[in-house]
């Protein structure tokens, strides 16, 4: 993450926060945490290090914000948001990832995000997240994720198959038939110009439309 501008901070709010970071990785977190403890308007910073740690802390301790990533050893981060507006519906949830996928965005947003930043930004854009009133959702910042226009279904077929799963595998998981499945296939080939399934995963990979091997 950048180091912010001096100018580019927000208007701070009268009343101290507590923030539970959520991200595995530890060099990072020990660079935001140092970040935000030197906000005026940061009272303590809790860092959980995947999914189960931020859970069992939410269920005992309360918090005004999260900042989460997606990417977890033990879960993926949209299921955190989710688990985490259900038990602090009051707290604002700020997903903050390496992959700003346009689908992952609205991903975020349905599971209960208020904010969907990327690692790319600023602590200063972080910290406008945290301050937006709780009714108001700040700008989102995603990365550009290439110009294929994919329907919402072969987004599906496309993810699963970057997680190693065959089209027989996709039908199941789906629900839809290994016809309907091979013609998604076929879509999403033809439209990464790509000749082989593996071709497609590797195109999509590149342009940032999935990430390999992760839940989401």
């Amino acid at each position: 993450m950048r180091r912010a501008e001096p100018d580019a901070l927000a208007a701070r709010p009268a009343a101290a926060r507590s923030v539970l970071v959520v991200d595995d990785h530890r060099v990072f977190t020990d660079a935001l945490r140092l970040g935000l403890e030197r906000q005026e308007d940061v009272r303590s910073v809790t860092v959980a290090h995947s999914a189960g740690e931020a859970l069992a802390h939410a269920r005992r301790a309360d918090f005004d914000a999260a900042i989460v990533d997606l990417d977890l050893p033990d879960a993926s981060g949209l299921d955190v948001v989710a688990a985490l507006a259900e038990i602090r519906p009051g707290a604002r949830v700020v997903v903050l990832t390496a992959h700003g996928r346009p689908d992952l965005v609205e991903r975020a947003a349905a599971a209960g995000a208020d904010a969907f930043l990327t690692k790319e930004g600023t602590l200063d854009r972080v910290m406008q997240a945290l301050r937006a009133p709780g009714t108001t959702r700040p700008p989102v910042d995603a990365g550009h994720a290439g110009r294929v226009e994919l329907t919402h279904r072969e987004q599906d077929v496309l993810r699963l198959l970057g997680q190693g799963h065959d089209p027989a595998g996709i039908a199941a998981e789906l629900g839809i038939s290994l016809h309907t499945v091979r013609g998604h296939v076929k879509a999403v080939m033809a439209k990464l110009g790509a000749r082989s399934q593996l071709g497609a995963v590797v195109a999509a990979h590149r342009r940032g439309l999935i990430t390999v091997g992760a839940r989401y």
